[in-house]
């Protein structure tokens, strides 16, 4: 079955799962003027880019349409599992060290966790999309907010 890329791509709402990148994603997100609901998983930090955490995904109190997941690799596996079961639209998974490098069971687990719910990555950086005005990107991007225009894709 194929999911559409609108949740992921165009997402109402957002969880960040991770640490110091997803501070800056969250901050970058934020900068956009992202009107949508944000959340933040870390198991010790109280808050992320502003955002308070919540301890697990499970304690998530709805359904995002997206994630930007930024841990490491193999416990990357089990949070795209817990996403997925609890109706999350896609992920962008940072973490590297799968197929790029030779790791096909890796991947082929992470693509089972995942069953179906639409990925970016592994190994990817994420995204920018000003209309949105979310940015899943845990760097400098030096977009500004558009109300039209066309899409880059590298």
């Amino acid at each position: 079955m194929t999911r559409s890329l609108t949740p992921l791509l165009n997402p109402k709402s957002i969880v960040f799962v991770g640490g110091n990148e997803c501070e800056v994603a969250i901050r970058r997100t934020r900068e956009l003027g992202f009107p949508g609901k944000i959340w933040a998983v870390h198991p010790k930090r109280e808050t992320l880019g502003g955002i308070a955490c919540v301890r697990s995904v499970a304690d998530i109190d709805g359904a995002p349409d997206a994630a930007f997941v930024a841990i490491k690799r193999e416990p990357t596996i089990e949070i795209v599992r817990e996403l997925r079961k609890i109706g999350c639209g896609g992920a962008v998974i940072y973490a590297s060290g799968f197929a790029e490098t030779g790791d096909t069971h890796l991947q082929k687990e992470l693509l089972e966790a995942a069953d179906g719910m639409p990925l970016m990555g592994p190994n990817c950086y994420g995204f920018v999309n000003c209309l949105a005005r979310v940015a899943p990107w845990p760097d400098e991007h030096g977009m500004e907010i558009i109300d039209k225009g066309v899409a880059i894709i590298t």
